[in-house]
Protein backbone atom coordinates (compact mmCIF):
# COMPACT_ATOMS: atom_id res chain seq x y z
CA UNK A 1 0.00 0.00 0.00
CA UNK A 2 0.89 3.61 -1.11
CA UNK A 3 2.53 5.42 1.90
CA UNK A 4 2.86 8.80 -0.17
CA UNK A 5 0.51 11.57 1.47
CA UNK A 6 -2.61 13.20 -0.76
CA UNK A 7 -2.61 16.72 -0.80
CA UNK A 8 -5.58 16.90 1.95
CA UNK A 9 -3.27 15.35 4.31
CA UNK A 10 -0.64 17.19 3.30
CA UNK A 11 -2.95 20.50 4.19
CA UNK A 12 -3.57 18.92 7.28
CA UNK A 13 -0.05 18.61 8.48
CA UNK A 14 0.93 22.16 7.49
CA UNK A 15 -1.77 23.97 8.87
CA UNK A 16 0.00 22.69 12.56
CA UNK A 17 2.94 24.33 11.06
CA UNK A 18 1.31 27.64 10.24
CA UNK A 19 -0.07 27.99 13.82
CA UNK A 20 3.54 27.26 15.31
CA UNK A 21 4.16 30.30 13.02
CA UNK A 22 1.54 32.89 14.64
CA UNK A 23 2.34 31.32 18.13
CA UNK A 24 5.99 32.51 17.69
CA UNK A 25 4.68 35.82 16.63
CA UNK A 26 2.22 36.33 19.34
CA UNK A 27 4.88 36.02 21.95
CA UNK A 28 6.98 39.21 20.78
CA UNK A 29 6.37 42.18 22.35
CA UNK A 30 6.32 44.18 18.99
CA UNK A 31 3.62 41.18 17.49
CA UNK A 32 1.88 41.93 14.55
CA UNK A 33 -1.11 40.06 15.47
CA UNK A 34 -1.61 37.60 18.63
CA UNK A 35 -3.21 34.34 18.44
CA UNK A 36 -3.63 32.54 21.92
CA UNK A 37 -4.73 29.77 20.87
CA UNK A 38 -1.98 28.95 18.33
CA UNK A 39 0.40 27.06 20.23
CA UNK A 40 -2.28 24.62 21.46
CA UNK A 41 -3.54 24.33 17.95
CA UNK A 42 -0.04 23.79 16.21
CA UNK A 43 0.55 20.57 18.88
CA UNK A 44 3.23 18.87 18.87
CA UNK A 45 4.40 18.74 15.79
CA UNK A 46 3.86 22.05 14.45
CA UNK A 47 6.25 22.82 17.80
CA UNK A 48 8.39 20.37 16.17
CA UNK A 49 8.66 21.84 12.77
CA UNK A 50 8.94 25.69 14.13
CA UNK A 51 11.96 24.18 16.37
CA UNK A 52 13.87 23.55 13.25
CA UNK A 53 13.39 27.11 11.39
CA UNK A 54 14.55 30.75 12.10
CA UNK A 55 12.36 33.18 12.74
CA UNK A 56 13.52 34.99 9.56
CA UNK A 57 12.63 32.36 8.23
CA UNK A 58 9.39 32.06 8.64
CA UNK A 59 8.38 36.05 8.40
CA UNK A 60 7.28 35.50 4.89
CA UNK A 61 4.13 33.98 6.90
CA UNK A 62 3.83 36.32 9.50
CA UNK A 63 4.01 38.99 7.47
CA UNK A 64 1.66 37.06 4.93
CA UNK A 65 -1.36 36.42 7.70
CA UNK A 66 -1.08 39.69 9.25
CA UNK A 67 -1.58 41.21 5.05
CA UNK A 68 -4.33 39.30 4.71
CA UNK A 69 -5.81 39.76 8.46
CA UNK A 70 -6.07 43.40 7.33
CA UNK A 71 -7.54 42.48 3.85
CA UNK A 72 -10.44 41.15 5.25
CA UNK A 73 -10.75 43.88 8.02
CA UNK A 74 -10.87 46.06 5.12
CA UNK A 75 -13.93 44.54 2.27
CA UNK A 76 -15.70 44.11 5.41
CA UNK A 77 -15.73 47.43 6.56
CA UNK A 78 -15.18 49.73 3.35
CA UNK A 79 -17.09 47.37 1.16
CA UNK A 80 -19.91 46.18 3.44
CA UNK A 81 -18.78 42.64 3.05
CA UNK A 82 -20.75 40.22 5.39
CA UNK A 83 -20.25 36.68 4.26
CA UNK A 84 -16.50 35.02 4.44
CA UNK A 85 -15.45 32.22 3.11
CA UNK A 86 -12.59 30.59 4.00
CA UNK A 87 -10.80 27.73 1.98
CA UNK A 88 -8.76 24.68 3.58
CA UNK A 89 -9.11 27.02 6.27
CA UNK A 90 -6.91 24.87 8.07
CA UNK A 91 -6.08 25.83 12.12
CA UNK A 92 -7.05 29.78 11.31
CA UNK A 93 -8.76 31.70 14.42
CA UNK A 94 -9.27 34.98 12.56
CA UNK A 95 -13.20 34.51 13.74
CA UNK A 96 -12.02 34.76 16.83
CA UNK A 97 -9.32 36.86 17.12
CA UNK A 98 -10.11 39.83 15.32
CA UNK A 99 -13.47 41.99 15.45
CA UNK A 100 -16.19 42.22 13.13
CA UNK A 101 -19.09 43.78 12.19
CA UNK A 102 -22.21 42.92 13.11
CA UNK A 103 -24.00 40.08 11.06
CA UNK A 104 -20.71 39.13 9.60
CA UNK A 105 -21.14 35.30 8.74
CA UNK A 106 -17.93 32.74 8.54
CA UNK A 107 -17.83 30.10 6.15
CA UNK A 108 -14.45 27.93 7.00
CA UNK A 109 -13.98 24.28 5.32
CA UNK A 110 -11.74 21.81 5.28
CA UNK A 111 -10.98 17.77 5.96
CA UNK A 112 -13.60 16.59 9.12
CA UNK A 113 -10.21 15.89 11.27
CA UNK A 114 -8.79 19.19 10.86
CA UNK A 115 -11.87 21.03 11.60
CA UNK A 116 -12.67 18.69 14.72
CA UNK A 117 -9.36 19.56 16.07
CA UNK A 118 -9.50 22.94 16.15
CA UNK A 119 -13.24 22.96 17.74
CA UNK A 120 -11.95 20.92 20.22
CA UNK A 121 -8.87 22.84 21.07
CA UNK A 122 -11.31 26.46 20.95
CA UNK A 123 -14.27 24.84 23.04
CA UNK A 124 -11.47 23.74 25.64
CA UNK A 125 -9.87 26.76 26.34
CA UNK A 126 -13.75 28.50 26.19
CA UNK A 127 -13.11 30.65 22.59
CA UNK A 128 -16.23 32.46 21.21
CA UNK A 129 -15.86 33.60 18.04
CA UNK A 130 -16.53 37.43 17.26
CA UNK A 131 -19.18 36.48 14.32
CA UNK A 132 -21.10 34.16 13.41
CA UNK A 133 -19.21 30.85 12.99
CA UNK A 134 -19.94 27.98 10.66
CA UNK A 135 -16.95 25.36 10.33
CA UNK A 136 -17.65 22.70 7.69
CA UNK A 137 -16.04 19.48 7.14
CA UNK A 138 -15.20 19.07 3.15
CA UNK A 139 -11.95 18.02 1.21
CA UNK A 140 -11.16 20.03 -1.75
CA UNK A 141 -10.72 17.04 -3.62
CA UNK A 142 -14.03 16.37 -3.61
CA UNK A 143 -17.08 18.80 -4.72
CA UNK A 144 -17.32 21.18 -1.95
CA UNK A 145 -19.77 23.84 -3.49
CA UNK A 146 -23.11 22.37 -2.00
CA UNK A 147 -22.01 21.67 1.24
CA UNK A 148 -21.55 25.70 1.38
CA UNK A 149 -24.48 26.33 -0.40
CA UNK A 150 -26.38 24.21 1.95
CA UNK A 151 -25.00 26.13 5.25
CA UNK A 152 -26.62 28.99 3.89
CA UNK A 153 -24.15 30.73 1.98
CA UNK A 154 -25.63 33.22 -0.68
CA UNK A 155 -24.51 33.03 -3.89
CA UNK A 156 -26.33 36.88 -5.02
CA UNK A 157 -24.74 38.52 -2.37
CA UNK A 158 -21.25 39.95 -2.46
CA UNK A 159 -18.93 37.61 -0.45
CA UNK A 160 -14.50 37.64 0.80
CA UNK A 161 -13.00 34.78 -0.10
CA UNK A 162 -9.56 33.49 1.64
CA UNK A 163 -7.04 30.88 0.11
CA UNK A 164 -4.18 31.46 2.07
CA UNK A 165 -0.91 29.12 2.43
CA UNK A 166 -2.05 25.86 0.51
CA UNK A 167 -2.45 26.97 -3.39
CA UNK A 168 1.40 25.65 -4.15
CA UNK A 169 0.97 22.82 -2.71
CA UNK A 170 -1.79 21.81 -5.55
CA UNK A 171 -1.33 21.06 -8.97
CA UNK A 172 -2.07 23.93 -11.52
CA UNK A 173 -5.03 22.30 -12.86
CA UNK A 174 -6.51 21.90 -9.11
CA UNK A 175 -5.50 25.70 -8.66
CA UNK A 176 -7.39 26.35 -11.87
CA UNK A 177 -10.18 24.56 -10.98
CA UNK A 178 -10.59 25.47 -7.41
CA UNK A 179 -10.41 29.19 -9.00
CA UNK A 180 -12.84 28.27 -11.11
CA UNK A 181 -15.19 27.40 -8.30
CA UNK A 182 -14.51 30.14 -6.32
CA UNK A 183 -15.40 32.63 -9.70
CA UNK A 184 -18.98 31.27 -10.50
CA UNK A 185 -19.81 31.39 -6.45
CA UNK A 186 -18.88 34.83 -6.14
CA UNK A 187 -21.21 37.64 -6.86
CA UNK A 188 -20.01 40.64 -8.51
CA UNK A 189 -18.73 43.12 -6.37
CA UNK A 190 -17.01 40.27 -3.97
CA UNK A 191 -13.49 40.20 -3.05
CA UNK A 192 -11.03 36.95 -3.06
CA UNK A 193 -7.16 36.82 -1.63
CA UNK A 194 -4.81 34.65 -1.88
CA UNK A 195 -0.92 33.58 -1.97
CA UNK A 196 0.88 32.00 -4.92
CA UNK A 197 4.05 31.66 -6.12
CA UNK A 198 5.22 32.39 -10.03
CA UNK A 199 7.22 28.91 -11.46
CA UNK A 200 10.72 30.72 -11.10
CA UNK A 201 10.21 29.92 -7.08
CA UNK A 202 10.46 26.62 -8.02
CA UNK A 203 13.79 26.40 -10.31
CA UNK A 204 15.60 30.02 -8.31
CA UNK A 205 18.69 29.62 -6.68
CA UNK A 206 17.63 32.17 -4.17
CA UNK A 207 15.26 29.85 -3.64
CA UNK A 208 16.01 26.76 -3.56
CA UNK A 209 16.65 26.13 0.54
CA UNK A 210 13.16 26.63 1.37
CA UNK A 211 11.92 24.42 -1.47
CA UNK A 212 14.13 21.41 -0.70
CA UNK A 213 13.09 22.21 2.69
CA UNK A 214 9.25 21.89 1.91
CA UNK A 215 10.07 18.77 -0.03
CA UNK A 216 12.51 17.08 2.45
CA UNK A 217 9.30 17.65 4.80
CA UNK A 218 6.95 15.68 2.42
CA UNK A 219 5.34 18.98 1.22
CA UNK A 220 6.99 20.24 -1.88
CA UNK A 221 5.76 23.17 -3.94
CA UNK A 222 4.42 22.33 -7.23
CA UNK A 223 1.50 24.63 -8.13
CA UNK A 224 2.22 28.41 -9.87
CA UNK A 225 0.66 31.06 -11.58
CA UNK A 226 3.19 33.18 -13.92
CA UNK A 227 0.49 35.74 -14.06
CA UNK A 228 -2.04 35.95 -11.69
CA UNK A 229 -3.45 39.22 -12.74
CA UNK A 230 -4.45 38.03 -16.28
CA UNK A 231 -5.31 34.57 -14.44
CA UNK A 232 -7.79 36.24 -12.61
CA UNK A 233 -9.04 39.12 -15.41
CA UNK A 234 -10.15 35.81 -17.82
CA UNK A 235 -12.40 35.28 -14.85
CA UNK A 236 -13.81 38.60 -14.48
CA UNK A 237 -11.49 39.77 -11.22
CA UNK A 238 -9.58 43.01 -11.16
CA UNK A 239 -6.71 41.95 -9.47
CA UNK A 240 -3.76 43.37 -7.44
CA UNK A 241 -0.19 41.67 -6.38
CA UNK A 242 1.86 42.62 -2.89
CA UNK A 243 4.66 40.45 -1.27
CA UNK A 244 6.65 40.22 1.88
CA UNK A 245 8.96 43.62 2.14
CA UNK A 246 6.32 45.40 -0.26
CA UNK A 247 4.81 48.73 1.44
CA UNK A 248 1.55 47.12 2.95
CA UNK A 249 3.02 44.05 3.85
CA UNK A 250 6.43 45.08 5.51
CA UNK A 251 6.09 46.57 9.19
CA UNK A 252 9.38 47.53 9.79
CA UNK A 253 10.11 43.79 9.78
CA UNK A 254 11.70 43.40 6.46
CA UNK A 255 15.22 44.02 6.01
CA UNK A 256 16.26 41.90 2.69
CA UNK A 257 16.41 43.85 -0.86
CA UNK A 258 12.66 44.10 -1.76
CA UNK A 259 12.49 42.69 -5.26
CA UNK A 260 10.03 44.75 -7.61
CA UNK A 261 6.66 43.15 -7.59
CA UNK A 262 6.26 42.98 -10.79
CA UNK A 263 10.31 42.00 -11.41
CA UNK A 264 10.46 39.63 -14.66
CA UNK A 265 12.72 36.35 -14.38
CA UNK A 266 13.12 36.82 -10.47
CA UNK A 267 11.13 34.22 -7.89
CA UNK A 268 8.03 35.57 -6.67
CA UNK A 269 5.51 34.95 -3.97
CA UNK A 270 2.68 37.14 -4.26
CA UNK A 271 -0.33 38.36 -2.09
CA UNK A 272 -3.07 38.50 -4.50
CA UNK A 273 -6.03 40.61 -4.13
CA UNK A 274 -8.94 41.11 -6.39
CA UNK A 275 -12.68 42.24 -6.75
CA UNK A 276 -15.20 40.11 -8.87
CA UNK A 277 -16.24 42.74 -11.75
CA UNK A 278 -19.91 42.97 -12.96
CA UNK A 279 -21.37 41.02 -16.09
CA UNK A 280 -22.03 42.70 -19.21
Amino acid sequence: MSTIPTSDQLLGATARWTASVRALESAREDRLFDDPWAAALAGAEGAAWMAGRTADSVLPIVLRTRFFDDFLQRVTTEHGIRQIVLLAAGLDTRAFRLAWPAQTRFFELDQPVVIAHKERILHDAGAAPNCTLQCLGANLSDPWQEVLLQAGFDAGQPSAWLLEGFLFYLSNDRITSILDAVSNLAAPGSWLGFDIINPAVLTSPWTRAWVEMQAAAGAPWIGALADPVGFMAARGWNATLSQAGAPDANHGRWHLPIIPTLAPDMPHNWYVCAEKQPTG
